[in-house]
Parts: structure tokens; sequence; C-alpha cells
């Protein structure tokens, strides 16, 4: 009788080690997985704030717009006032996306200078007609422009 005792004592330990075990590989493994996710989160949070900080210091207006020699050129001079380098990504004339650019697309725009955009507008252009032409930065920085010609 002793001997089924010993036996029942030895299994009850080795099954409190082995819960014991399991425990810990789960505790570690949830630990692990905390530190990942609050690692990449982390990554994230900082990128999305040095990209807002580089929004904040993204300043520009439009100096002249002009209609160019052919039918629905345009011509348009962008000053860079801000503190940061900045690039024109897009140009929307009366809401619709300009396609073909012929100048100055994605071209880097110096903080203090200025430059050239040349562009077909995607809408047709006619004299005395009221159009409204936004600008959009690589960084998603918009600048509204209303102009007749």
């Amino acid at each position: 009788m002793t001997m089924v005792r010993w036996n029942r004592a030895v299994s009850e330990v080795i099954a409190s080690l082995v819960l014991l075990l399991i425990v810990s590989i789960l505790g570690t493994t949830l630990y692990s997985y905390t530190l990942t996710e609050l690692g990449t989160k982390q990554n994230v949070l900082q990128m999305e704030i040095q990209m807002e900080t580089e929004r904040v210091r993204e300043r520009f207006t439009v100096i002249a717009v002009w209609w160019g020699d052919g039918e629905n050129l345009l011509n348009m001079t962008i000053l860079n006032y801000g503190i940061i380098d900045i690039k024109i990504a897009d140009i929307y004339v009366n809401g619709e996306r300009t396609t073909e650019f012929h100048t100055g697309r994605n071209k880097v725009i110096y903080t203090t200078t200025w430059r050239r955009i040349s562009f077909i507008s995607p809408v047709p252009i006619y004299e005395d007609t009221l159009y409204e032409i936004v600008v959009v930065s690589e960084r998603g920085v918009s600048n509204v422009y209303k102009r007749e010609f």
C-alpha cells in the first residue's frame, strides 16, 4: 500500500510541474507577443508624427497662373516659403486630376525658391470663366487658387 501512495504522490508532483511549465511557456509567449506589437505600434506612431511635423513645416503658394500657347496649356509659378523642401505631386482643375505635365512635376522646390510647372488642363479653358486649381504636394498639403482667364 505504501508503494501506491508513493506513486500517487509522484504523479501529482509531476502533474503540477507540467502545469507550471505550460503556464510559464504561455506567459513568456504572451509577453514576447506584447513587446513585439508595442514596438511595431511605437514605430508606426513615430512615422506618423514625423510626417505630420513635415506637413506643418510645408508652406507654398501659387504666385501666378497663365494660359500658354497651346490650346489647354497652363503654366503656374509656385513659391515655397516653408522651412522644408517640397515636391508637387498633383494638380486638379475644377476637380479633375491633371495627368499630362510638361515640366515641374515631382521636381524639388527648395525653401524660399519658386518653380514653374507646365501642364495640360484636364478641362477645356475658355475666356471669362472662373477655374479652381488645387495644387497638392507629395505630403498631401494642398493650396487652392482661383483664376479667371
